[in-house]
């Protein structure tokens, strides 16, 4: 039942982790073409999610999503919760990344450039190995978050269709409150034994 309800969790987090590292990337190697405009966007990331609430933005999609039904008929359907989580959690995934790029030194990439290594074979040798520890902590936080959130997941979830945070409501409305609390506790194990694992793979990736 987890892994079901768990589906758009497990999507924001996949397409945050891409677009958060790319994002990234982007900012990086243009830092010295842009100068304190690329400085100022790596700022906005941190900023963001303190300048807007969750709730505002996530009615700005709604309203946003209604106006061009027509074209993209993505309201009232999963993709709308996991583009809503997308625009929520992302700020969160390009910090991670973020972090992780400033611990490598460029006299890494330089050298790989030296003998001879395309950027394509830099990014999958040098660079994405240094970072994929902050790329992986980076999605597993925002699955968590996902996974639990309540507010966007009331607002914009198609009809008809649960995640953990709504089933647990829905469960504590109708007075079925033991199976909310098993529900809630399972919740609370997934994802705590979920970062376990992510804790465990992270220092055997160390310990190579």
């Amino acid at each position: 039942m987890l892994f079901g309800y768990s589906a758009s969790a497990v999507s924001a987090a996949t397409i945050c982790a891409i677009l958060g590292t790319l994002i990234v990337i982007a900012i990086r190697k243009a830092r010295s073409k842009l100068g304190k405009v690329v400085e100022a966007m790596e700022l906005l990331p941190e900023m963001l999610p303190e300048m807007l609430p969750g709730i505002v933005l996530v009615i700005g999609i709604m309203l946003f999503w209604n106006q061009i039904y027509d074209v993209l008929p993505l309201y009232n359907t999963l993709g709308i919760m996991i583009v809503a989580y997308v625009a929520l959690f992302l700020p969160y995934t390009i910090q991670y990344v973020t972090s992780s790029f400033t611990q490598i030194s460029g006299s890494l990439e330089s050298a790989a450039r030296v003998f001879g290594g395309t950027p394509l074979y830099i990014f999958r040798k040098v660079t994405l190995p240094l970072i994929m520890k902050g790329v992986l902590t980076g999605w597993m936080m925002t699955f968590i978050i996902s996974f639990r959130e309540l507010v966007t997941a009331s607002l914009i979830a198609p009809p008809n269709t649960l995640v953990v945070s709504t089933y647990i409501v829905r469960e504590f409305e109708q007075g079925s409150v033991s199976v909310g609390i098993a529900m809630a506790v399972l919740c609370v194990l997934f994802t705590t034994t979920s970062l376990l694992i992510l804790n465990r793979f992270i220092d055997r990736q160390k310990g190579r």
